[in-house]
């Protein structure tokens, strides 16, 4: 498709537009910034018609151009990663989730997708900075601050998931779950097994993959 030239040519465009915005007239950079908008939107309208129709490889080709047009679109870094992960290509998730983080630093999604990510693969000692960072972000969701919690908690940081409940109890003063998981904590109460449960699921899908190939 042409517009498919276009975003590609754009997107190289994009490396050097710092520089170019030193060179360009504004009115030529205006109409450039236009098309940059254009096919932007005729991006996610296509990605968004491959959603529909299943073909996922080609909607997150679809959003990795988006993130070369537009690398502050968390959207499509976080849409795209949970392609790559449903479809058990973690290492690709993991990489474009770390990408998004370093082009997007200053906005709590990412640093909470890339935790989450590596929560439910319970590698807790890297969820908790990550969740941590999210709630240096004044628009960060109150339950961000229980996913830190329970990943202070599964990684034996007791007293840690003990203080940041304590903290979310004084944050959510209507809520009945911070309570809830302090007294459970109190009276020595299990955590969930909410991660390993995900983390077998996961090698089974893998497991049952590859007898699959193997037929």
């Amino acid at each position: 498709m042409r517009w498919i030239g276009v975003a590609l040519a754009i997107g190289l465009l994009a490396c050097g537009a710092a520089g170019a915005q030193q060179q360009i007239p504004p009115d030529s950079l205006a109409r450039l910034q236009d098309v940059f908008g254009a096919v932007w939107e005729k991006l996610w309208e296509t990605s968004d018609e491959y959603w529909h129709r299943g073909e996922f490889d080609r909607c997150i080709a679809a959003e990795r151009l988006i993130t070369q047009i537009n690398p502050h679109d968390t959207q499509a870094y976080e849409g795209a990663a949970w392609l790559m992960d449903s479809d058990l290509r973690e290492q690709d998730a993991e990489a474009f989730l770390r990408e998004g983080l370093a082009n997007n630093p200053d906005t709590y999604d990412l640093y909470f997708e890339l935790g989450s990510f590596c929560y439910f693969r319970t590698r807790y000692e890297e969820a908790i900075p990550l969740f941590a960072a999210c709630l240096t972000f004044a628009d960060t969701p109150l339950f961000v601050r229980h996913m830190l919690a329970h990943a202070y908690e599964h990684a034996g940081c007791i007293g840690d998931a003990l203080d940041t409940w304590i903290e979310a109890e004084a944050a959510e003063p209507d809520s009945a779950i911070p309570p809830m998981h302090i007294d459970r904590i109190m009276q020595g109460g299990e955590p969930s097994q909410v991660p390993e449960n995900n983390l077998r699921s996961i090698q089974q899908r893998k497991e049952e993959r590859a007898k699959g190939l193997g037929n």
